[in-house]
């Protein structure tokens, strides 16, 4: 099975424009023979919605996905935008779409509101991390600051996860001589140590462009279940890259290094029910 990962560039708050574009590169991934592509966090909306949040908010059954509704009758799409639930909360979420219709959302659940960021003021927070099947993996879709918690990883580790996708929206910092930011580099460092503390593969996608004074590099990767980044983009670029995923590697990585066969949830279950407790 064949993955991409398309890192591209959003219009501030144009829904339609945005979908018009993930439709173009959606269909440059079916050329390539690609069973599940990957877009960045919010990438139907841009990122620094603020104000105009509540504006641009949809639900799974909003005519405007129709062109990724059909499009998904021949790859598994996974895009990012503002979700509104049935009780009008709004919230991060990323889509999956496959066989023309909304099969999973993975609300985001960790909202950063440090340094230059405040999402918290603006959308709700999920509230669970959660494993569906996929193209027949079992499969995970995280939120950029929901992979700096290690609960994240962790819960869907311990149910099985092989496939764990990241949308991110990461402004860069910190530049290097080598056109590379330095949380990119931190970026790959997480993707590395995750997919072989798993023997996951970690894919990664995160947008490029110039949003309100933000920048967007790109950098996106994909990590096999040995920590191995088999490929990744550029900075600055809209592009595509892919990946095969081989179950082969995913059972040698977890036969050679069985840490889910040796876990010890219920020590964890333990150790926080009596810190929750008040106990030390």
């Amino acid at each position: 099975m064949k993955v991409a990962v398309v890192q591209i560039n959003t219009v501030l708050g144009n829904l339609e424009k945005n979908i018009e574009k993930i439709c173009q590169f959606v269909e440059k991934c079916i050329e390539k023979g690609v069973s599940i592509c990957l877009f960045p966090e919010l990438s139907m909306t841009g990122y620094y919605l603020q104000d105009i949040t509540s504006e641009i908010a949809i639900k799974p059954d909003d005519e405007r996905l129709s062109p990724l509704k059909r499009l998904s009758r021949h790859i598994g799409i996974i895009v990012g935008g503002i979700e509104e639930s049935e009780e009008h909360i709004l919230y991060n979420s990323a889509f999956f779409i496959e066989d023309g219709e909304v099969k999973h959302i993975h609300r985001k659940v960790y909202l950063p509101t440090y340094g230059m960021f405040d999402e918290a003021r603006f959308v709700g927070a999920g509230n669970k991390f959660e494993t569906f099947a996929m193209c027949g993996f079992k499969s995970t879709i995280l939120i950029c600051e929901d992979c700096w918690h290690f609960s994240s990883i962790y819960i869907p580790f311990l149910k099985g996860t092989k496939l764990i996708f990241v949308q991110s929206a990461s402004p860069g910092r910190g530049y290097r001589e080598n056109r590379m930011f330095g949380n990119s580099k931190i970026w790959k460092n997480m993707g590395e140590f995750y997919s072989r503390l798993t023997g996951s593969y970690f894919i990664y996608a995160n947008r490029v462009g110039v949003e309100d004074g933000f920048v967007f590099s790109g950098n996106s990767f994909i990590c096999d279940p040995y920590g191995n980044i088999v490929n990744e983009g550029t900075t600055f670029e809209e592009e595509i890259i892919t990946a095969d995923i081989e179950p082969s590697l995913i059972r040698s990585a977890r036969i050679n290094l069985p840490l889910l066969r040796d876990e010890k949830p219920w020590l964890i279950e333990k150790e926080l029910k009596a810190f929750l407790e008040g106990k030390k």
